[in-house]
């Protein structure tokens, strides 16, 4: 008994190590290939970007390419220290802007993680938010930079440093964007995509951050082709403040596609072409309701719908002869699909409508 005791202390001592020695492995391990995650997954979020970005502005150059993922990490390129001198800027931009010139979207989110938003001078044009509330938003999101949106590796799984928590919230330095940038070019030189003066503008872009500097404007064929016109601000004031006034005041165009049982063709037939007339007739905020028959599947409809905005649309719900459209088709209904569609052109409906009289 007193030999295996001793055999089982020697046995402690000498596996003790081993034991630590291998727990430490293993989180070695896990963290690497919690690294080598994050940085795979990194590149595929650059690959689809890239992809998206080339294929919604094929006018597009690296240039175009890195300005929305620096914004994407930095936001503005600017703090902005005189209001008046900014509001004269976007006044002026505002006077010798078209509005029919601008890009068909409201706003779009920033390169790779969508920190910060693209909101184009057209919400003011058309009067969907003022002008003091985009240049409000737009200042703050400059001026003051929250850590919210830039984790640590961990919390995330992207190669985004802590530069910003350091500075107390504050913008990260150029040293991390030009790491981050590193990664990013990475990606695209593996992607092998044919953009014009790649060689060119990767130079360039080397040559400014050699030297801290960071801020570009977007390339000529961009300009020309996009005529872009926005101001930046920072997503969580965009979501809160700026996107429910969007989505309030927007209009609201949807396509529902709908499958009736081939016994009841007759039936909804008569049903879809009474509570199209009467929305349009009774209801001021509804533009259009206007049913359409699948030529080769009858018992198929496409259901174009177009309403003046998020409060139209839900008031339409509410009234009785949607309701008694609704109540009294529910069993013809074999399949219902509502597909939300963005208008490229709002300008050019009054002209469509037009030309039906």
């Amino acid at each position: 008994m007193d030999n295996y005791q001793n055999l089982s202390k020697v046995w402690q001592k000498v596996s003790t190590p081993c034991i630590s020695y291998h727990k430490k492995m293993k989180k070695t391990i896990i963290l690497f290939v919690c690294l080598m995650s994050s940085v795979l997954l990194l590149a595929q979020d650059v690959e689809s970007f890239v992809n998206k970005q080339l294929e919604t502005y094929p006018q597009s150059r690296l240039l175009d390419i890195y300005k929305s993922c620096f914004q994407d990490y930095m936001g503005a390129e600017h703090l902005v220290a005189d209001r008046q001198s900014v509001k004269a800027y976007l006044d002026q931009e505002l006077e010798t802007t078209n509005v029919d010139a601008l890009m068909p979207w409201h706003y779009e989110f920033c390169g790779i993680d969508g920190n910060y938003v693209r909101v184009s001078l057209k919400v003011i044009k058309e009067n969907l938010i003022t002008k003091d509330m985009l240049l409000d938003a737009f200042i703050r999101s400059a001026n003051e930079r929250s850590s919210e949106h830039h984790p640590s590796l961990p919390e995330n799984g992207r190669v985004v440093t802590d530069e910003c928590e350091a500075n107390g919230g504050k913008r990260p330095s150029v040293e991390s964007w030009r790491e981050r940038w590193n990664v990013i070019i990475g990606v695209i030189d593996q992607m092998g995509v044919n953009l014009p003066d790649y060689t060119k503008d990767k130079l360039f872009l080397d040559s400014i951050l050699s030297i801290s500097k960071y801020a570009i404007s977007h390339s000529p064929e961009y300009r020309e082709a996009y005529r872009p016109h926005y101001r930046i601000v920072e997503r969580g004031i965009f979501e809160k403040e700026i996107k429910p006034l969007l989505e309030s005041k927007m209009m609201v165009v949807r396509m529902a596609e709908i499958e009736v049982y081939p016994q009841y063709l007759e039936e909804y037939l008569k049903a879809a072409r009474n509570v199209g007339a009467k929305s349009v007739e009774k209801e001021p905020g509804v533009i259009c309701i206007f049913p359409n028959q699948v030529k080769e599947g009858e018992n198929k409809f496409r259901i174009i719908e177009i309403y003046r905005n998020k409060e139209a649309y839900e008031h339409h719900l509410t009234t009785e002869h949607f309701q008694a459209y609704k109540q009294g088709t529910l069993h013809m209904v074999k399949s219902l699909r509502l597909v939300d569609v963005s208008p490229l052109d709002v300008n050019s409906m009054p002209m469509i409508f037009n030309k039906l009289k």
